[in-house]
């Protein structure tokens, strides 16, 4: 009877460690475009915009990876762009992927749904990755809910315009 009930407890703690890695492991990922030489089995086709790209499954980063974030309103207004600061090891690897895939997307991905893409047009040395447009206040809302840093800009003005887009 002991044994059972130790084998519960056991099933039980792994159920609960199960879960709380999937509150914070799938909600942000960031996918690079398929260089065409990878395998059809690693990519998937996404839609942003009405156009059709193909990108690798597995992520180069995920929410794992990022240490903190700072949203910004859009320049028209009608939704949040966010940048990502990532952590010191995957802002190494950062530089390093966008050394070697210059002129390839990288593309933002919230739970199932690409929000947008940047494109890497030389290496990427601060460690943020922005995406510029797609995200409203639940989605704010729910990186603070899985524990993710609300970064605070330093200067005292009202407005923090980020960089201009890159089309």
């Amino acid at each position: 009877m002991i044994k059972k009930f130790k084998l519960f407890l056991l099933f039980l703690l792994l159920l609960f460690l199960t879960a709380a890695k999937r509150k914070d492991s799938g909600l942000m990922s960031f996918h690079l475009e398929s260089a065409g030489s990878e395998s059809q089995k690693d990519t998937v086709k996404v839609n942003i915009d009405a156009k059709v790209y193909q990108v690798l499954i597995k992520p180069a980063f995920n929410q794992k990876d990022i240490e903190g974030f700072y949203p910004f309103l859009t320049e028209k207004g009608e939704s949040f762009g966010i940048s990502f600061k990532l952590k010191k090891k995957a802002a190494t690897k950062l530089q390093t992927l966008s050394t070697v895939a210059t002129g390839r997307r990288l593309f933002t991905v919230f739970g199932t749904n690409p929000m947008d893409f940047v494109v890497i047009d030389g290496p990427i040395s601060h460690g943020f990755l922005t995406c510029w447009k797609g995200f409203n206040e639940k989605h704010i809302e729910r990186f603070k809910d899985a524990g993710l840093k609300l970064i605070t800009p330093e200067k005292t003005s009202p407005t923090i315009n980020p960089p201009p887009a890159i089309d």
